[in-house]
């Protein structure tokens, strides 16, 4: 990113890595651009605006078609989401991680600490799966970022092939998977066998997921603590078919190219312009297929064409909306006014931010808090999304006024080099 002016100031040392770019921990606000801080805040919103549901109701409930959504204020919050949110806010994150690796690795920072700082977060996920949420994102980074250090030697050309094969591997199995539904129809025997294939299937899962709305909303934490593991492994699959695992790599490496091919320069301004103009319709475009297919049900017809389209839609929507949105936020944003302020400062809290989300969600939905799981519809958990990111954006901006890190970031900071961050 550039400076809000459109040019990096030869007397401003150059953007650190914020707490969620595996870099080397917030640095005072005065020596941070600020517009990518707040792009970083600006995403966390995101990412709560598409967990807020998931916080109330079971994993299995996403591929039997969706979260209950019985009124019209529901259809339209799940709309929203789908064509706004989802698939989009994750890969900002990991755009701006591989970033922030390129950024240290280019510094002279080892690749040892780089490792010990990502298995540091992969532990923070499994504590955060272990005691709060199935819906981590934290483990998954810490391990696939392991894929930056391997490559770390690799020029930017190289690693932007490899993330449109990447992303290319989701598409051809998802269109494998329509031609193997369409070659199980051409015979009565083989689509009866499908057919009860997929019946089963779904009763099994309808069968989990009744599980989970009576564990997740009684009082047995050690019951609910497995079952979080359990969903964790389920929703680790469902994103490896659906293409968000690879698509966090990719991102990964389309941040990491940027990074070594000059694109954070001020010469670059005008790229992440060009780069705004060129994804924005086909993300829009993208994102009314996947919407389309998310709210007619096409998207969970397993092996049909239909499904395939759906999901090949979010395969090109997510990394282009998440191209769109940063850009563009980054150029609204730029003049460093109050919006953009006030979004720093959750973004310089990150990792904090993150986990004091699934706190207060789980807390409002599982047994031992109020016990509102199974209980909140789409619509209103996007409403309780907005409410808690309102309140805690003018937290983050009182804290950051005091202190340098937040608890999780003097954790993780002070984990990595062995002693307590100054």
């Amino acid at each position: 990113m550039t400076h809000p002016s459109g040019d990096v100031s030869s007397s401003r040392p150059p953007v650190e890595p914020g707490p969620f770019d595996a870099g080397g921990g917030p640095r005072p606000t005065k020596q941070r651009i600020v517009v990518l801080d707040a792009v970083r805040g600006l995403a966390l919103f995101g990412i709560l605006m598409v967990n807020a549901p998931l916080f109330f109701w079971p994993s299995q409930f996403i591929p039997l078609g969706g979260i209950p959504a019985p009124t019209f204020v529901d259809d339209a919050a799940t709309t929203l989401v789908r064509f706004g949110f989802e698939g989009k806010f994750f890969t900002i994150f990991s755009l701006l991680f591989g970033i922030g690796v390129a950024l240290q690795l280019s510094r002279g920072h080892s690749a040892w600490l780089i490792v010990r700082r990502l298995v540091l977060l992969a532990l923070f996920g499994a504590v955060h799966v272990t005691f709060f949420w199935w819906g981590d994102i934290l483990l998954h980074y810490g391990v696939l970022g392991l894929a930056l250090v391997a490559t770390r030697r690799w020029s930017a050309p190289r690693l932007v092939r490899t993330a449109f094969i990447l992303l290319a591997v989701p598409v051809v199995l998802q269109l494998g998977l329509a031609a193997l539904g369409s070659l199980s129809a051409t015979s009565p025997e083989g689509a009866a066998a499908f057919e009860a294939a997929m019946a089963e299937s779904d009763a099994a899962l309808a069968a989990e997921g009744r599980e989970a709305l009576a564990v997740y909303a009684g009082s047995d934490v050690v019951a609910a603590a497995a079952l979080r593991w359990r969903d964790w492994g389920f929703s680790t699959v469902g994103t490896l078919f659906s293409g968000m695992l690879l698509i966090v790599v990719a991102m990964f490496f389309f941040g990491a190219a940027a990074q070594r091919s000059g694109w954070l320069e001020a010469a670059a301004a005008d790229r992440w312009r060009w780069l705004f103009v060129r994804t924005l319709p086909v993300a829009v475009i993208a994102n009314v297929l996947y919407a389309w297919g998310s709210l007619s049900g096409a998207l969970y017809g397993f092996g049909t064409w239909p499904a395939a389209l759906a999901s090949i839609a979010f395969v090109v929507g997510a990394p282009t909306g998440a191209l769109a949105i940063a850009t563009g936020a980054a150029l609204a944003l730029r003049s460093e006014g109050p919006v953009a302020r006030s979004l720093a400062a959750v973004g310089r809290l990150a990792l904090s931010t993150y986990l004091a989300q699934s706190l207060v969600m789980t807390t409002l939905a599982y047994g031992y808090g109020l016990g509102l799981y199974g209980t909140i519809t789409h619509g209103q958990a996007v409403g309780l999304a907005i409410v808690l990111f309102a309140l805690q954006v003018p937290l983050a901006v009182l804290y950051a006024r005091r202190f340098r890190f937040g608890p999780a970031e003097w954790l993780w900071r002070a984990g990595t080099y062995g002693r307590p961050p100054s």
